[in-house]
């Protein structure tokens, strides 16, 4: 991470094809919930790729205009799952990180605190 980016910042987001996590800033991209400059216990990172596995799971990859849950009871479910895991990410990553909730229900962001 860059010193300059002070907090330093965090998307959690479902996206096809890439992981679950975006930085932001100079460093922006997606990141594996794996990776070292995150420090993450190997338990929500895995939670955080399995999310990113179910989302990938709805891509309807011969008509990607039909892409979506099977149901709206299986997208709440999924956006719970996704809040409560940028709580816990929020828990993880500290003050020292601005963590970002992206719902693709309403297709809007929140900030998440470190409680």
């Amino acid at each position: 991470m860059n010193a300059e980016s002070d907090p330093r910042s965090i998307v959690l987001m479902g996206d096809y094809g890439c992981h679950a996590l975006w930085l932001t800033g100079s460093d922006a991209g997606d990141v594996s919930p794996g990776d070292a400059r995150l420090g993450l216990s190997a338990g929500l990172a895995e939670r955080l790729a399995a999310w990113a596995d179910q989302y990938d799971a709805t891509l309807d990859r011969d008509d990607p205009i039909m892409s979506g849950f099977p149901s709206r009871e299986a997208e709440e479910r999924f956006a719970r799952a996704g809040e409560l895991m940028a709580q816990d990410l929020a828990r993880e990553l500290g003050s020292a990180w601005r963590v970002t909730y992206y719902d693709t229900r309403s297709e809007a962001k929140r900030d998440i605190a470190d409680s």
